[in-house]
Parts: C-alpha cells; structure tokens; sequence
C-alpha cells in the first residue's frame, strides 16, 4: 500500500488514498494512546482521504498506533 506523507510544521499528514477504514482504526489507536489526530474525508464526491497525526513527533506516534493495531489483531487472531 502507498501512503504519500506530509510533514507541516508540528503535523504529518497522510494521504490514506480513499481507506477510510483504515484511516479511523489508527486515528483510534492515536486517540488511545492520549495523542492527537482527526481525519478528514473532504467532500463526499472528492477523493480526498487524510490522517492528520498533531505532535512533537508524529511519526513516533504513528509508529506507536501502528504497532497497537497490530497487537491488536494477533490478539483477535489468537482468539480463533
């Protein structure tokens, strides 16, 4: 999957290329982890679809939900 990213000032943006589901599961996991993030899906027609990560170091924090979702799912895997 390519994700082009955005660096602004103290944010990343990602352009999560219209996987609107997988762009709410890390803003959840950015949420629970006590960090900053929102997603935005532009206008309903548009194929806008970004992941705004706000902090001091958002790739850390997107490496930390990552990491979190991917416990999460061999959790669930481990439950089969």
């Amino acid at each position: 999957m390519e994700i082009d990213t955005f660096e602004k000032e103290d944010r990343m943006i990602l352009d999560m290329n219209q996987n609107h589901s997988l762009a709410n599961l890390i803003r959840k996991m950015v949420w629970e982890n006590d960090g900053e993030a929102g997603y935005d899906k532009g206008h309903p027609l548009g194929d806008e679809s970004n992941l705004v990560i706000k902090s001091d170091n958002p790739k850390e924090v997107l490496q930390d939900a990552v990491d979190e979702a991917k416990n999460n799912f061999e959790e669930i895997q481990g439950e089969l």
